[in-house]
């Protein structure tokens, strides 16, 4: 059982080092499993494009809820994949990668709620904003770039507070709420941290999102392949480095309350 709280912290030049080092002895195992996130993925949305007038609604919708099992399936597969590796276990029984069907929708549900928030959060900063308008800004700047500037801002805050949600659900077999709760402690005072492990393994992501919006669909197809090849897989051990490393110095509450780990 876990004792009186106390913030977990680690190094991430460390962390990264010891991913590194697990990644180029599993490589293939980390990556194909990215690969087949990627063909999902890519094949999910050729389908919707290409069928939308061909197929009818119902066959589609089962296409649909076949392709989102298969995706967030195998992230979660990924995930338990990852965490054993980075605790030194090379070799497990399939069974214990296969996600339960109630760490499944716990997982969806965890997109849900984060949805929802931003949703609220968006719609708050949007009333907080208002007037600006009225102190000269246009609508448009007001509506298309600080709002939305506000919110990512305020999303990715959260994000990085909530990242190891899904470590909870299928390491702990935790309920959706509590591995809320468990993210936030354990990523309380090393939000900085995390940030810094997700930007240096996320550039390439930043450079492809760049590349599509300038139109250079080549070089973005180019920084495709490095994050579905290398940062995916980087992070995917990476971030199993640090969940292992906090919770091995994490010595919290086992059910910790929410309003007292936030800030």
């Amino acid at each position: 059982m876990f004792q009186d709280l106390k913030n977990s912290t680690f190094k991430a030049n460390e962390v990264f080092l010891r991913a590194v080092f697990v990644l180029r002895k599993h490589y293939f195992s980390i990556a194909g499993l990215c690969f087949l996130l990627f063909v999902t993925s890519n094949l999910s949305s050729y389908l919707a494009f290409t069928t939308q007038e061909t197929l009818d609604f119902s066959f589609r919708v089962l296409l649909c809820l076949l392709f989102l099992t298969l995706f967030f399936g195998t992230q979660l597969v990924l995930i338990k994949r990852a965490i054993l590796l980075a605790r030194g276990i090379e070799h497990s029984y399939l069974k214990n990668y296969i996600p339960s069907t109630r760490q499944f929708i716990s997982f969806l549900l965890g997109f849900v709620v984060y949805s929802l928030l931003l949703g609220i959060v968006y719609f708050v900063t949007s009333i907080l904003t208002f007037p600006l308008v009225y102190m000269g800004a246009s609508v448009d700047t007001v509506s298309y770039e600080v709002n939305p500037f506000l919110t990512g801002m305020f999303m990715l805050f959260v994000l990085m507070r909530i990242t190891f949600f899904p470590y909870f659900i299928v390491d702990k077999e935790f309920n959706l709420f509590r591995s809320f709760r468990m993210s936030l402690a354990l990523t309380r005072g090393n939000v900085m941290k995390i940030f810094l492990l997700v930007l240096a393994l996320g550039t390439t992501y930043l450079l492809q999102v760049l590349s599509e919006y300038l139109s250079y669909f080549i070089l973005a197809k180019i920084f495709s392949f490095i994050n579905t090849f290398v940062v995916i897989p980087s992070v995917s051990i990476v971030m199993a480095m640090a969940y292992n490393d906090m919770m091995d110095e994490y010595s919290g509450e086992e059910d910790p309350k929410l309003l007292e780990n936030i800030i």
